[in-house]
């Protein structure tokens, strides 16, 4: 794709085209007496990094407020540990001091050798005594988040950072933390207090944007020809810059409806990659929403689900009008109307690896679908895991931990109560011949301890005798069987697989399987436990 008038991709700065009335929202929260945290959430190549980048150049103006601005992207190298997280911030704040080293150098000096927590924190209390406030932008902040390799003791200390202190978070994820912190004590942190209740979201262009655009590039689309632009990308930053850099290979002025349809036309070969790309990235049933959408000329609102439409309505993909629901990106029609017509067998679907990879998650999502919820929290972890399926398969086994834990909690609410002392029949039946040889339970014996243990390698022991999943161990469970066992003990595996993995990344069939076990999982404890 040629990039002349609006550069798309590439290495060199990508300039902020409309999001205006955004951009004057944001700084205005930035820069009232009591100013904002803010977060913002949009999908993904909505443009949230290019407005950031616009935003930090802002803040480091003249007239801004803000002495020191910090511009983090965590998405590539998302930080590992908590002690990798502080370091990187120390690091970010020891740069942004280079704008005036001769009034920071004992600052730089105490960042420089020494990046603990400690050092951080007394030096943002002395910028905050001095009058200095700092404005943090923390971009990609879902990655680190989603991986849950950071704990809820870092996200408490980092609130004492700005909590009644003068300095200010952005922040930029694709979705609310509540979707993405694979942490429960993260999810719940009170660091997410000091932020508005409701996120500020960044979805398409609107008819503002649009004309901040044409505008700046010199460019003259009548009425007709600008309802057409919105009409056939759904106001997608990638999808309406495209077409607008398609108008410009012909001129700037005076194009009309016939113009952009042209253009348009011609863009749809040129632009099927990457519609090919969003359309794979589309959960199970976002895709039925949408083929409903472009199959139909709008449809009741209650017969798309709240997600989807969330989903759609994020990307420009669809819009509301009163109580109906339209499809608004005629080349996401047309590209889907396309799939559908040269897809005709499973072996088209699946017969490459490249296939395999691009449509697996799909009918994973499918499967899940047909699960009824047993327990929101067990199947959010395991949905949130899909996500991760095709790009990240090193990451998408991280809840194995979580979703282990969680299952094994239900089983012993359901099969005791949540007691901790194990039932007084079963310790009868299992210290018995010829049972009693079992090390485990020849342990308990001669310790006389039968209660549930923390360990839950060792409850794993345990739902091994009660489902008669061990020899001479016949089944005792109230309604687990050995099929939930044999899952959780796979999935113990990959527990250990993700959380010792020395380095090796993780193949895509291997995080497929593991991801398959969690949803069998499930369909298993939607019949056990009722």
């Amino acid at each position: 794709m040629i990039d002349k008038l609006f550069p798309i991709r590439g290495i060199a700065e990508i300039p902020c085209v409309g999001r205006k009335i955004l951009m004057n929202r944001i700084w205005m929260e930035l820069t009232k007496k009591t100013p904002d945290n803010i977060s913002l959430v949009g999908p993904r190549d909505i443009g949230k990094t290019v407005l950031l980048r616009s935003l930090y150049e802002r803040a480091k103006r003249l007239d801004s407020p803000y002495k020191l601005v910090i511009y983090w992207e965590l998405g590539y190298e998302p930080p590992q540990t908590d002690e990798g997280f502080i370091e990187g911030l120390s690091q970010r704040l020891y740069d942004a001091m280079s704008v005036d080293i001769a009034s920071f150098s004992e600052h730089r000096n105490e960042l420089k050798n020494n990046s603990s927590f400690g050092v951080l924190k007394e030096i943002l209390d002395l910028l905050h005594t001095d009058q200095c406030p700092v404005l943090m932008i923390w971009d990609g902040f879902d990655k680190p988040l989603s991986q849950g390799k950071l704990s809820g003791q870092l996200f408490g200390s980092l609130r004492s950072l700005f909590d009644g202190q003068i300095h200010r978070i952005v922040m930029a994820t694709r979705s609310t933390q509540s979707e993405l912190a694979r942490n429960q004590q993260v999810e719940d942190s009170p660091f997410w207090n000091i932020f508005n209740l409701n996120p500020t979201r960044i979805g398409p262009f609107d008819e503002a944007d649009l004309g901040d655009g044409l505008n700046s590039g010199s460019m003259s689309v009548d009425q007709g020809g600008r309802k057409e632009l919105m009409n056939w990308s759904g106001g997608h930053p990638i999808l309406l810059l495209s077409l607008l850099n398609s108008l410009n290979q012909k001129g700037r002025g005076g194009f009309s409806n016939i113009d952009v349809n042209e253009a348009a036309e011609a863009m749809v070969p040129e632009l099927s990659d990457f519609m090919d790309k969003a359309w794979t990235g589309f959960p199970a049933e976002t895709k039925s929403a949408f083929q409903l959408l472009a199959e139909n000329d709008a449809v009741e609102e209650d017969q798309i689900g709240k997600e989807e439409l969330r989903y759609l309505v994020d990307r420009g993909y669809a819009k509301q009008d009163g109580k109906k629901v339209r499809a608004a990106c005629r080349l996401l029609s047309r590209h889907v109307q396309g799939e559908r017509n040269s897809i005709s067998s499973f072996e088209r679907l699946f017969g490459t690896w490249e296939a395999y990879r691009i449509g697996i998650r799909t009918l994973l999502e499918m499967r899940l679908n047909q699960i009824r919820m047993v327990d929101t929290r067990l199947h959010k972890l395991v949905r949130t895991s899909l996500q991760e399926i095709p790009d990240s398969p090193e990451d998408c086994l991280n809840n194995a931990t979580k979703i282990q834990e969680r299952a094994l909690d239900l089983i012993w609410q359901h099969e005791f109560g949540g007691a901790r002392e194990l039932p007084q029949e079963l310790i009868e039946y299992w210290t018995k011949a010829p049972r009693d040889k079992d090390w485990e339970v020849r342990r308990r014996m001669e310790e006389g301890d039968w209660t549930m243990p923390r360990d839950r390698h060792k409850q794993l022991l345990i739902l091994q005798w009660l489902t008669g999943s061990k020899e001479d161990f016949e089944p005792k469970a109230k309604g687990i069987t050995k099929d939930t066992y044999v899952l959780l003990k796979a999935i113990h595996q990959y527990r250990n697989r993700t959380e010792h993995s020395d380095g090796q990344k993780i193949h895509l069939g291997v995080a497929v399987s593991g991801i398959l076990l969690c949803i069998e999982l499930l369909s298993c404890l939607e019949r056990e436990l009722g």
